[in-house]
C-alpha cells in the first residue's frame, strides 16, 4: 500500500474516533443514563474465484492464472452508543486477502462505516426537528463493487444480513456511483462518502426533508497483467467527486398513503473531463397496502447541463442541455410462512437444535461490502421479498467520463428456515448508456448471490455462498465485449463475534438493548446487560 493511501486511512480513522469521542463526551455530560457497547468480531473465508482480475481472460499474459483460491480474514470492531440525546453506530475493520496462485495480489483493505443520530439533541433546540442523522463510509479495496453492499465486486465478506448499498437504511436517498452497476478491472479503489439527512415538521402531517451527500471515488495502480490486444480499448478509469443535495416536502395524505415532492441538484467533477451538473424533480407516492405488502413509486425529469463533447477536436465544443425521464419503483412483501415454520420444526427435530427468535431492529449503519454486519439469521418461519427498479443519471468512471443513463433492478429475498438456519438470494441487473450520443458505449451487468447462514453457537456462525457476475459492454469502433467478462465465486466462511448476549447474528436483535428494548436511555439502557463489552455511565 502506498504511503499516501496509508496516511489517508489513518486520517479517516482518526476522524471517526474523534467524532465518537466528542459525541460520547457530550452524551455523558447531558445524560446520566447511557450504554456503550463494543463487539469485536473476526471472519475467516475460504474462497474460490474463477476470474480474480475482473477482465477477459484473452487479455491476460501467457502463463497468468485467472482463477485462484483466496483466504480472507476480516477483523472488525462494532461500536454502539445510545442515550437520550445521541445514538451512534460505528464499524471499523480490515480485509486481508492471501492468494494461492497469484501471490502478487495479496493485499490489505480497510472499511469504516458510521451513523450518528442527533435527532433528540437537535429537537431540544428546534422542537419541530423530527430527525437529524450524519452518515459516512470509507473503503479501500483492490476492486470496486458493482452494486454497493449487495454486490460481489468487493470479493470479501458476507457476514451481514440484508441487501442494499450506499446509504441504504440511513435515509439518504442519493445513490452513489458504485450503485450504477459499472465495474473496473482489478485496480486499487478508494471510496469515501459522508452526508446528512434531516426532517423538519411543517405541520402534523407534513415534513420537509433535506439530504446531502459528498462522494469521492479515486483509483490507484492496476493489478491486471494485461497484454496489448489489437482493436481492444484499455479499461481507463476516472476519479470522480460528487456533491448532491435534495430537498422537498413529504405529506401523509391518509393513514396508508404518503406523497413526496423533491428537487435534487448534483455537481460532478471528473479527471480529464471537467465539471458538470444535473437538476432533478420527482414526485413520489408510497402506500402500505396490508401488514405484508408495501410499495413506493416515483417519477420525474432530470436536466443534464451542457457537457464537453469528447469527440470534438480540442475539446471546445459542448453538448447542449438535455432532459431525461427518471423513475423508481419498489415493492416489498414480508410475512411468516407456515410451510417454513413446519419445515424448520422438522429440521430441528432431526438435528436437536433450538433457540430464541429474533426481533426487528433499529440500526442505521450504512452497509459496505466485506463488513461483518450484524444480522443474517432471520426469525424462523419469516421471509421477505423486495423488488426495486430505478432509472436515473449517474457519473461514469469506466472507459469514458461523463453522465450515463442507467436502469437498475434488484430482487432480493431472505427466509428464516429454523432458528439457526437462514437462506438469502439476490439478483442485480444494470444497463447503462452515455447521455451523449457521440459516445456509443453500453454497459450491462448481471449478478446473483445465493447463500445459507447457520448459527453454530450464539457467537459463532458459518456461511456458504455462490456468487455469479457478468459484465458486458458494446462499443462503437471496437469489437463487442472488449471489456466484458464473467466470473463465479464459491465462499465458505466462519465468523465469531464476542457478544455474550447472543444477539449479533440474529436479525435486528443487535440494535436492541437488553431484553429486546430499544437502545435509548428512555428504554432503560442504563440498566446492566450481559452482551459485548458494555459500559454503564
Amino acid at each position: 500500500m502506498s504511503l499516501l493511501c496509508r496516511d489517508q486511512c489513518l486520517r479517516i480513522y482518526r476522524l471517526c474516533f474523534g467524532v465518537l469521542a466528542l459525541t460520547s463526551c457530550w452524551s455523558i455530560s447531558d445524560s446520566a443514563a447511557q450504554q456503550i457497547r463494543v463487539v469485536p468480531s473476526v471472519s475467516i473465508i475460504e474462497q474460490y474465484d474463477s476470474n480474480v482480475f475482473f477482465t477477459p481472460k484473452s487479455q491476460l499474459s501467457a502463463g497468468t492464472k485467472a482463477d485462484d483460491l483466496i483466504t480472507v480474514v476480516t477483523p472488525q470492531l462494532n461500536f454502539m452508543q445510545g442515550n437520550s440525546l445521541v445514538k451512534t453506530n460505528l464499524s471499523v475493520g480490515a480485509v486481508i486477502q492471501k492468494f494461492v496462485n497469484n501471490s502478487a495480489l495479496d493485499n490489505v483493505g480497510f472499511n469504516a462505516s458510521t451513523g450518528i443520530d442527533l435527532s433528540q439533541a437537535v429537537n431540544r433546540i428546534l422542537p419541530r426537528m423530527r430527525g437529524f442523522r450524519i452518515l459516512g463510509t470509507f473503503m479501500y479495496t483492490p476492486s470496486a463493487p458493482a452494486f454497493g453492499a449487495g454486490s460481489l465486486g468487493g470479493g470479501a465478506g458476507f457476514g451481514g444480513g440484508g441487501f442494499g448499498g450506499g446509504f441504504g437504511g440511513g435515509g439518504i436517498g442519493v445513490a452513489g456511483p458504485i450503485d450504477s452497476g459499472l465495474l473496473t478491472q482489478r485496480i486499487r479503489t478508494t471510496m469515501f462518502n459522508v452526508g446528512f439527512a434531516n426532517s423538519y415538521s411543517l405541520s402534523p402531517t407534513t415534513d420537509f426533508q433535506t439530504n446531502y451527500m459528498y462522494s469521492q471515488l479515486s483509483f490507484g495502480g492496476s493489478f491486471t497483467p494485461s497484454t496489448t490486444v489489437s482493436g481492444q480499448a484499455p479499461n481507463t478509469v476516472f476519479d470522480t467527486t460528487t456533491h448532491s443535495i435534495s430537498a422537498g416536502p413529504t405529506s401523509r395524505i391518509s393513514a396508508i398513503d404518503t406523497l413526496t415532492m423533491k428537487y435534487t441538484f448534483t455537481q460532478m467533477s471528473q479527471a480529464q473531463f471537467g465539471d458538470y451538473a444535473t437538476h432533478g424533480a420527482t414526485l413520489g407516492w408510497g402506500r402500505t397496502w396490508t401488514k405484508e405488502w408495501s410499495s413506493a413509486a416515483t417519477g420525474g425529469l432530470t436536466l443534464v447541463e451542457p457537457i464537453p463533447d469528447v469527440s470534438a477536436t480540442g475539446g471546445q465544443r459542448r453538448i447542449p442541455a438535455t432532459m431525461f425521464p427518471t423513475a423508481g419503483v419498489s415493492v416489498s412483501y414480508a410475512t411468516g410462512s407456515s410451510f417454513l415454520r413446519k419445515l424448520g420444526s422438522e429440521i430441528q427435530e432431526a438435528t436437536g437444535s433450538s433457540g430464541a427468535g429474533a426481533t426487528a431492529g433499529g440500526g442505521f449503519l450504512p452497509l459496505l461490502a466485506g463488513m461483518n454486519m450484524p444480522g443474517g439469521i432471520a426469525a424462523p418461519g419469516s421471509y421477505r421479498i423486495t423488488l426495486m427498479y430505478n432509472l436515473g443519471v449517474f457519473p461514469s468512471f469506466v472507459q469514458s467520463a461523463g453522465p450515463i443513463y442507467t436502469h437498475t433492478v434488484m430482487l432480493g429475498s431472505t427466509a428464516g428456515i429454523t432458528d439457526r438456519l437462514s437462506a438469502q438470494a439476490l439478483f442485480n441487473y444494470a444497463r447503462s448508456s452515455f447521455t451523449s450520443e457521440t459516445i456509443g458505449t453500453n454497459f450491462t451487468t448481471y449478478g446473483t448471490t445465493v447463500s445459507l447462514n447457520y448459527l453454530i453457537t450464539p457467537m459463532f456462525t458459518a456461511s456458504l455462498s455462490h456468487q455469479w457476475l457478468m459484465f458486458e459492454n458494446q462499443t462503437s469502433g471496437f469489437s463487442a465485449g472488449d471489456l466484458g467478462f464473467a466470473k463465479q465465486m464459491i465462499l465458505l466462511g466462519f465468523t465469531y463475534a464476542y457478544s455474550p448476549r447472543g444477539d449479533f447474528f440474529r436479525s435486528g436483535a443487535f440494535w436492541e438493548g437488553p431484553s429486546g428494548t430499544s437502545s435509548s436511555a428512555e428504554s432503560g439502557v442504563g440498566k446492566s446487560g450481559s452482551g459485548g463489552v458494555d459500559t454503564k455511565k
